[in-house]
């Protein structure tokens, strides 16, 4: 998402350096625009129930065998009998839903570090939709048919599929060694934090505070003061203001980009294996009198634990 982004940065400068060098043009009405471009997708049918305010019930397996055995040369003592378990206990039972910010946060951290440390097979998809938030109507039209050749759309992501037993670099958090999925700590930045049962599994959503330039630490995630950065893959300012400095009459100096993310992750509460985990971010992107509008999908999904 950073080179795309960064590139969608350089493309906004040209349209604005475009529309510089001469008159805007008026847009006839019956003839204007639309405002945005709308990817639409196609999210996995999912049943949704109301929260579990009740534990489950647990089921418990136990098998005794008898053996008789008689001491040798003594056929008068009586029979002595062992019993001993054959069969280990299992443990079905779903803990409760975890409620409150704290406990919401740890539940999914403890999942999404468990895909890093086990790691099992699964399958990645992302894409970018991007949109008009109050950019001119003629120039959003020359920088939005630019950046439709790099962009690239739900219809142009093609659907990944990540070994098992090899470090999964790029999930949830990236990280270049470390095996955790999220290293956010401070509730405070935690905008709504909610857990709820989905069929068999429970579901859990968490959305961040609105962040400005938000950065990350790919070595060394626990360094990193972003909130975001400990939580989801964003992009630096600075990619984005190098390739606008590019453009002399476009004034940076009061460019930036500001994040919001939300992760949807849908878990078995009994072992915690991942099933699913959506990341959806909205990067508002300000270049000068301009600010366009990107929302980055990321799904990972068909985990084979």
């Amino acid at each position: 998402m950073k080179k795309i982004i960064a590139i969608l940065a350089a493309v906004m400068a040209l349209a604005l350096l475009i529309a510089a060098c001469g008159p805007k043009p008026d847009v006839p009405a019956d003839t204007e625009p639309s405002e945005e471009i709308t990817t639409v997708t196609e999210a996995p049918v999912e049943t949704t129930e109301d929260e579990i305010t009740t534990t489950g019930s647990e089921e418990t397996t136990t098998e005794e065998a008898a053996t008789t055995t008689e001491p040798a040369g003594d056929t008068t003592a009586p029979a002595e009998s062992s019993t001993e378990p054959t069969t280990a206990e299992v443990k079905t039972t779903k803990p409760d839903i975890p409620s409150g910010k704290k406990e919401i946060l740890a539940a999914y951290t403890k999942v999404v570090d468990k895909v890093k440390i086990d790691m099992p097979e699964y399958k990645s998809n992302d894409w970018q939709t991007m949109s008009n938030v109050d950019m001119n109507r003629a120039l959003y039209t020359v920088a939005n048919t630019i950046a439709r050749g790099f962009l690239e759309t739900f219809e142009q992501s093609t659907v990944e599929t990540h070994e098992a037993g090899r470090h999964h670099k790029w999930f949830a958090l990236p990280t270049a060694t470390h095996k955790v999925g999220c290293v956010l700590t401070d509730t405070s930045k935690i905008d709504s934090a909610s857990c709820k049962k989905s069929g068999e599994y429970y579901e859990i959503k968490i959305s961040l505070e609105l962040e400005k330039d938000p950065v990350m630490n790919i070595d060394d995630p626990y360094a990193c003061k972003s909130w975001h950065g400990r939580l989801f893959d964003v992009i630096d300012i600075t990619e984005v203001t190098e390739y606008a400095k590019n453009f002399p009459t476009l004034n940076t100096d009061n460019s930036y980009c500001t994040f919001k993310g939300t992760a949807t992750l849908k878990y078995d509460p009994v072992t915690n294996e991942c099933v699913s985990l959506d990341h959806i971010i909205d990067v508002r992107i300000h270049l000068g009198a301009g600010e366009a509008k990107v929302i980055a999908d990321y799904h990972f999904y068909d985990f084979k634990f």
